[in-house]
């Protein structure tokens, strides 16, 4: 299991721009990839083989926004990080608001083993 304690990933919606045929990454997602990279790097250098469940708890702010927008950003970090091999081995999903959090975002990422009898990471 690996816990890693990160910034509140930017929406889905903000993540890419097209200008004209050529697609690239927002200035917020830019500045977010190299936070949240750099707390990674801070926190760990275990990484999980093969296959693995994603648990996020949230933050919960006052701005409206789905929950579902912040797994892009975050998985595609952990591939970056080389945390996990490859976004599409995620075998399971949980994600979750906490209004009484310190923490913006709280990942955790279990290998299969470390999963429950469903399939989904233990949630705690």
């Amino acid at each position: 299991m690996i816990q890693l304690t990160l910034p509140l990933a930017p929406s889905a919606n903000a993540l890419w721009r097209i200008t004209g045929s050529r697609m690239y990454k927002t200035k917020l997602y830019k500045d977010w990839l190299e936070e949240a990279g750099w707390m990674v790097k801070q926190q760990t250098k275990q990484t999980i083989d093969g296959e693995y469940a994603l648990h996020i708890r949230a933050r919960k702010t006052n701005k409206r926004r789905d929950l579902d927008n912040i797994l892009k950003a975050t998985s595609d970090l952990l591939v970056k990080l080389h945390i996990v091999e490859d976004d599409s081995q995620c075998m399971a999903l949980a994600a979750e608001w906490a209004k009484e959090s310190s923490e913006p975002m709280v990942v955790t990422i279990y290998a299969m083993g470390e999963a429950d009898d469903t399939g989904l990471p233990k949630l705690q």
